[in-house]
């Protein structure tokens, strides 16, 4: 019953309207008021500062700062002229190197909709300038911006470890080959694309002298992702003590590498650091309650008991966890979505034998796929905005990136060890 209550009410709010945030509270007061639970009210309030008390979600505050230092520090230019080197001479070339920012720069920042924002202000009016249809343009940004919650340190990927009791360290090395690969799936997309579509290449003959000193002059800030890595592998620094120090080298890089940083930038980057972190942080702080109530109520344990119980066998079991998946992804947010899914469907993977960081990294890249599907998908919403494209024309040039998206997820399940070796050579 107390179940029942919890998911209605959740439902009824959602589609009056209200954000799933006050959804989830919601669902959470009315299952306490009218359930069986005979707790009182400040239980509540009890379980919900609980959820957002957790030092490992301090790191989340300060990566995301540290990328909008390094961004205002003028990286992603720099970024942007490398990746043009090595591939603004294919045929779509200019799609290519959206990606590889996207992906580079995914690996400072950790959140999807903040690389999303920053690489559609760059590039869509490039490749637009350079003869690319615009809504190619904004649909390649809106792929490749999944690549942020992928390639470490990321914020979803923190999120999940805080939820299932997961390494933060070993998801970010599990993260690694995953963010490669679906980079590379992107890539193949956007060549075989400008080549059907006769898109564009660069004329200016290869200078290797030129990549030289770019690749030169943006090493500093490209080093941070290994710093970060580096320290957390090495066992130097646990995940928020590696984040604290990318802010200081973010800050040193900006101002005295690059002399791009001013100290009138640092209040807008905190601003901006501020109110993407609030967003996840106070999902996470209702979350505990509305998830305490169904593990309470015995939901992940009833489900898992009756997936394995119907011996559908192991692929057909996590095939059925990733259309579980993609169909919530449809219509909640990547962070809701994690936060309501994980605690019910992580135990039925691992009943069916998928290895922890395994699991993580499907879940991650699923739940992510739906960043850039319609209805809900943020990043879609975000370079249509940038672009000033209709959802219409930038959803039709999505599919073949959809498509993409769901090779590398199957590549995910058939071989585990693109997510468990380089965790287990670093000893996680």
């Amino acid at each position: 019953m107390t179940v029942l209550i919890l998911v209605l009410a959740f439902f009824i709010l959602l589609m009056a309207g209200l954000p799933v945030v006050w959804a989830m509270a919601g669902g959470s007061i009315a299952a306490l008021v009218f359930g069986d639970l005979h707790l009182p009210i400040a239980w509540l309030a009890q379980q919900t500062i609980r959820g957002a008390d957790s030092s490992t979600l301090a790191s989340i505050p300060l990566f995301l700062l540290a990328g909008e230092l390094m961004n205002r520090g003028g990286l992603t230019l720099r970024i942007m002229r490398i990746a043009e080197h090595c591939f603004g001479r294919l045929r779509g070339g200019l799609g290519l190197v959206n990606v590889a920012t996207a992906f580079v720069y995914g690996g400072l920042t950790g959140s999807a909709t903040a690389d999303t924002g920053t690489v559609a202000k760059v590039m869509i009016p490039v490749m637009e300038a350079r003869g690319y249809p615009r809504a190619f343009a904004a649909a390649v940004t809106a792929a490749s911006g999944t690549l942020g919650i992928i390639v470490p340190p990321s914020v979803i990927l923190i999120m999940y470890g805080v939820l299932t009791n997961t390494s933060i360290g070993g998801l970010f090395m599990a993260g690694v080959l995953p963010g490669v690969m679906l980079a590379a799936t992107f890539m193949i997309t956007a060549y075989l694309i400008g080549l059907k579509e006769r898109f564009p290449k660069s004329e200016e003959p290869f200078v290797l002298r030129d990549l030289l000193r770019d690749l030169w002059g943006a090493s500093p800030a490209l080093l941070m992702p290994i710093m970060v890595l580096g320290s957390i592998a090495s066992g130097f620094a646990t995940a928020t003590e590696a984040a604290s120090l990318s802010v200081l080298y973010a800050l040193f890089v900006g101002t005295v590498v690059y002399r791009q940083l001013s100290w009138r930038d640092l209040f807008p980057a905190m601003t901006e650091s501020v109110i993407i972190t609030g967003s996840v942080m106070i999902i996470m702080a209702v979350a505990m309650p509305f998830g305490w109530i169904l593990t309470f109520e015995l939901v992940p344990h009833t489900v898992a008991s009756w997936i394995v119980g119907i011996h559908a066998g192991p692929i057909a079991t996590i095939l059925l966890v990733v259309l579980v998946l993609k169909v919530v992804g449809f219509w909640l947010d990547l962070g809701p979505a994690m936060i309501i899914l994980a605690p019910i469907l992580v135990p039925v993977a691992k009943a069916a034998g998928f290895e922890p960081y395994q699991i993580g990294l499907i879940f991650t890249m699923t739940l992510g796929w739906g960043l850039f599907t319609p209805p809900i998908g943020t990043n879609i919403f975000v370079v249509c905005n940038v672009g000033r494209v209709d959802i219409g024309s930038v959803s039709r040039r999505l599919i073949p990136f959809w498509g993409a998206t769901a090779v590398a997820i199957g590549l995910l399940i058939a071989f585990p060890g693109l997510t468990q070796w380089l965790p287990r050579i670093m000893g996680y």
